[in-house]
């Protein structure tokens, strides 16, 4: 199973809309890469901010169904999106849809894309590569011939902190614990006091490897969109 963020849940949305993410940015280009595509899955749904500025861009033109595996975070999603979104509790690892999607996409959710200067890396919250093959697999097979997959790119992973609204202070520690396994703690501060604590794992492999780890479960790399916020998959 990937990381659960239940630790952080509360305070999710207010560090994640507070400059983690540009989710307007990721969510235009999500829907210019979907295209005709309707029926949608989002892999580590969260709290539905995705989700939430996709339908604003959409209309009713995209039938989403988010998957997470975290109950405290799609209970917030819930809230959000109502009914307009079809929000399921599971892990990848076990997943077994039917081949019913057109497209799926994962910004931050169990997969994702850093980038660093001129290299990019795939991260998986999967630590072993035989579980990233299997949830990989599992994902295949609920995906129609020719569907996309976009992996959302981000910065690399730094030390950093900063203030959040309320007088709180958040902050993020990476430290490699292999060569290519890593552990990152989230706190959130308040007047030095830590009032919540997450602490994730993740895996990074090198583009290249990556590529032909997709490639061995019946993805194709495409091209990584013009504004640098996606890698476009597509499942053969």
């Amino acid at each position: 199973m990937a990381n659960s963020y239940t630790a952080l849940s509360r305070h999710y949305d207010l560090i994640m809309t507070s400059g983690y993410y540009d989710y307007g940015a990721y969510a235009r280009t999500l829907v210019t890469q979907l295209g005709d595509h309707k029926e949608i899955l989002e892999l580590g749904v969260g709290t539905g901010l995705v989700c939430e500025r996709l339908m604003e861009l959409s209309g009713a033109g995209l039938r989403i169904t988010g998957i997470d595996h975290t109950e405290s975070m799609l209970t917030q999603a819930r809230a959000r999106l109502g009914d307009r979104v079809r929000l399921i509790r599971q892990d990848i690892l076990e997943m077994m849809a039917p081949r019913a999607f057109d497209a799926a996409y994962s910004v931050g959710g169990v997969w994702y894309c850093v980038q660093d200067e001129d290299n990019t890396s795939l991260c998986s919250h999967l630590l072993e590569e035989d579980d990233d093959s299997r949830a990989l697999k599992n994902l295949a097979a609920a995906l129609r011939p020719g569907a996309p997959l976009l992996l959302a790119v981000q910065q690399a992973h730094r030390d950093y902190h900063r203030p959040l609204p309320g007088g709180l202070e958040y902050a993020q520690e990476i430290r490699a614990v292999e060569d290519d396994r890593y552990l990152k703690d989230y706190f959130v501060r308040q007047e030095g006091e830590v009032v919540a604590h997450q602490r994730c794992q993740f895996r990074v492999y090198p583009q290249d490897r990556a590529d032909r780890l997709l490639a061995q479960c019946g993805f194709r790399f495409q091209y990584a969109t013009g504004d640098g916020l996606l890698r476009s998959y597509v499942r053969l």
